[in-house]
Order: C-alpha cells, then sequence, then structure tokens
C-alpha cells in the first residue's frame, strides 16, 4: 500500500529524521569528533555490529570510553545488578535462557484471553469519555497489569507496585517526582519484591518470580538480589515497550489514514502494521555498543575501546534495505527491520509487545468507531533520539453503537 493520503510527521519526529538524514550524507559510517564515537547509519552496517558480540552492549563502559561518567544511585545499581549488558557471555546466555521463557511466542499467546479481558475491563471504564490521554488511561496501564500476572504479584499489592514499577518505567513521572522521591520509590519497591521473593520461595506458585526463585545456573540457585533485580529487568523489557509501540501505533495509523481504513476492513493486517511501526517509528531509535577489538565497517576502522552509536531508526529507512523507507507502507515484504535490536541484546519484550498492541489495537477499533488524535496541541517527544515516543497522547474518540460491538 501506498499511503498518498498521510498527514505530515509531528514536528519533533520530523527534525529527528532530517536530523539524521544530515548526518547519513558522508555516508553509513562516520567518526563523531564532538561525542568521540562511531556513528552507523547504514542498514548492512547495523546489523554486522548488532550482530558481532566483540561489541559489546555495557552502555557504562561505552561512557567511560568517551570520557562520560554518570554517577549510579546504589539503588538502581542493584536492581539492575543482572542487567544482561555487563554479564560475561556465557553468564548472559543463562539468564536471558531464563527470562526469554516468560517472553517466548508460545508462553505470551496463552496469555491473550488474560489480555483481552484486561483491554476490555480498561475501555469499559472509559466508554462515554469523548477525549482522553490514551497513553496514560490505557497503553500505559494495560502491559503494567499484564506483567503483574505474569510475575504473580497478589491483587492487594498492585496499587502500590505500579506506582514504585512507574518510577523505572515512566520517565516523566520519575522526573516529577525528583531525585529523592524517586530514591524512595525504587528502595520501596527493591523491599517489596525481597520480600515477595522470600515468600515465593516458602509458598511456591505456577507465576513466573516463583519459577525464578527456585532456578539455577550451572548448578546454583540464583541468589535473592539476582532475581529481584531479574524482576526489575523484566518490568524494563515488557513494559515500556509494549506502551511506547502501542501509543506509536495509534500515531502513525493517524497519520496515515488509508492504512488505518485498511485495518479496520481487514484486522489480518494489524500484524503487519505492528512491524511496520516498529521500522517505521521503533520506539528504541538507537543502540549504544562498545569496541572490544579494532574491526572494519562499511571501509572505517572502528578502533577497541571506541563507543559506537548504531541508529536502527536511520538503518530502518536505509533506502537501500526498504523502499521509499518515508512511507508508511502495510504490505512491505521481507520487514526485517531493527526496531527492537538484533542479535543476543534483540529486546526481551518484543513477543509481549506485538501481542498486547494486536489485541488492544483489534479491541480499541472494535469499540471505537473513530480514534483520533488530538491536535490542538503538538504531541511533545521529550527526548526522541532515546526514546521516539510521545509522552502524552490525548485522543478524541467516537464509541461504537453497543449493538455494533
Amino acid at each position: 500500500m501506498e499511503d498518498h493520503e498521510a498527514r505530515p510527521l509531528d514536528k519533533e519526529v520530523a527534525e529527528f529524521y532530517a536530523w539524521l538524514t544530515h548526518l547519513q550524507q558522508d555516508g553509513p559510517v562516520m567518526f563523531d569528533e564532538s561525542l568521540r564515537a562511531w556513528q552507523i547509519f547504514g542498514y548492512d552496517e547495523a546489523l554486522q555490529v548488532l550482530s558481532d558480540p566483540s561489541f559489546s552492549a555495557d552502555m557504562r563502559a561505552a561512557s567511560r570510553a568517551a570520557g562520560v561518567e554518570t554517577p549510579i544511585p546504589p539503588v538502581i545499581e542493584r536492581l539492575t545488578s543482572a542487567s544482561f549488558f555487563t554479564m560475561e557471555p556465557a553468564r548472559h546466555r543463562a539468564f536471558r535462557g531464563l527470562v526469554s521463557q516468560a517472553f517466548s511466542r508460545r508462553l505470551v499467546n496463552t496469555l491473550a484471553p488474560r489480555v483481552a479481558e484486561t483491554a476490555t475491563a480498561i475501555l469499559d471504564g472509559l466508554d462515554g469519555a469523548g477525549t482522553f490521554d490514551l497513553l496514560e488511561r490505557f497503553a500505559y496501564p494495560l502491559p503494567m497489569i499484564v506483567l503483574c500476572d505474569l510475575l504473580g504479584i497478589p491483587h492487594d499489592d498492585r496499587r502500590a507496585f505500579q506506582s514504585w514499577a512507574s518510577a523505572l518505567t515512566d520517565p516523566a513521572a520519575a522526573q516529577a517526582a525528583g531525585a529523592d522521591r524517586l530514591g524512595e520509590e525504587l528502595e520501596q519497591l527493591e523491599e517489596y519484591l525481597h520480600e515477595l521473593v522470600q515468600r515465593r520461595r516458602r509458598e511456591p506458585g505456577g507465576d513466573l518470580l516463583s519459577r525464578l526463585a527456585a532456578a539455577e545456573v550451572d548448578g546454583e540457585p540464583l541468589t535473592e538480589d539476582e532475581v529481584v533485580s531479574l524482576a526489575a529487568v523484566m518490568l524494563l523489557a515488557g513494559h515500556n515497550t509494549t506502551t511506547m509501540l502501542l501509543a506509536n501505533l495509534v500515531v502513525c495509523l493517524d497519520e496515515n489514514p488509508a492504512a488505518s481504513a485498511a485495518v479496520r476492513a481487514d484486522r489480518k493486517l494489524l500484524p503487519a502494521a505492528i512491524e511496520e511501526v516498529f521500522r517505521y517509528r521503533g520506539p528504541l531509535p538507537r543502540a549504544l555498543r562498545l569496541a572490544t577489538r579494532d574491526t572494519e565497517v562499511g571501509g572505517h576502522t572502528v578502533p577497541a575501546g571506541a563507543p559506537v552509536v548504531v541508529w536502527t531508526a536511520a538503518a530502518n529507512w536505509d533506502p537501500a534495505q526498504f523502499p521509499h523507507p518515508g512511507r508508511f507502507d502495510l504490505h512491505r515484504t521481507s520487514n526485517r527491520h531493527l526496531g527492537f535490536g538484533h542479535g543476543m541484546h534483540f529486546c526481551l519484550g518484543a513477543p509481549l509487545a506485538r501481542v498486547v498492541a494486536e489485541i488492544a489495537m483489534s479491541l480499541l477499533m472494535d469499540r471505537c468507531s473513530q480514534v483520533a488524535v488530538a491536535r490542538d496541541e503538538p504531541l511533545a517527544y521529550p527526548a526522541p533520539r532515546v526514546n521516539l515516543a510521545p509522552a502524552r497522547l490525548p485522543v478524541n474518540v467516537r464509541w461504537a453503537a453497543p449493538a455494533a460491538r
């Protein structure tokens, strides 16, 4: 489909892609003197770097190599101690294997009825509202509730848990709370997870946290700190990914009315629409790497110790890989996008994001005959070079008649 009725991109998004296009003029690989880092724009070059384990994903090491030391609060150090980015390869594979079981397409599909039930309940609570923030009222709470189900968070604890978890997953909430309040929220979350892990070890259930509490790596049980950190990692992997994808899906369909009409007419097009959003407006526009040995990329030698910025947003708009890349195309073939990375650090939350976004969007279209982004004010993208998704998403909706649902 070639959507000739597409609306202009939001200003900050258009400026972001114009900035990438300007940088690409010197080729798919360039050394940025101001950042003292290598920038990767081409699809083949990005694929090479993301596939090669000699390019480390330890972003703290990359920052140090670039001469930037960022102090990290102790509570965040503890909650991210089981981060896959800083583990040596063998342990990374073992830990990732444990968590990836929770986000496998097979297991995520078994959650589909619960996802639909939860999404329906949220929409029931919104029915009658002509305008609301879809991000705050739908795209944010839905995956959070699904993750609570997955982890086995008791219903009575969920309100408090969601407040603590938002400190990890919602940058706007974290900024509004301030550093001191953020630290308090994270310490409360950490304390709660420790208590819950202890409870699950005494009284295991069928939830994921119980399985992690009983899991072993190389014949040794995971420590309590490791289980708590893995739970925090899953919050990041499964929640932000899904929230931003759903927001971008709504925005992209709003920008492309012909595509939106086609999806409404044939819901079998939704998976293709979701994959095209990954390519066209992937919420994670870059990946940071550190070269651990001299490596040739795109005709340039990237020396050991050099920071590397892989612009997946640029690679996904590389015309050599994707004809007419600036066009939102539901019928794009071989859509091998890099919207959620590639290789050993491919985003763990992608399967959950796909399933939740498909169910949520289909139900939203069933319940609402019209979902239009309210553009009384421009959508705000606070940090498009880090997270390419709006901070708020006000929508005007027209609810379908009960008989049409």
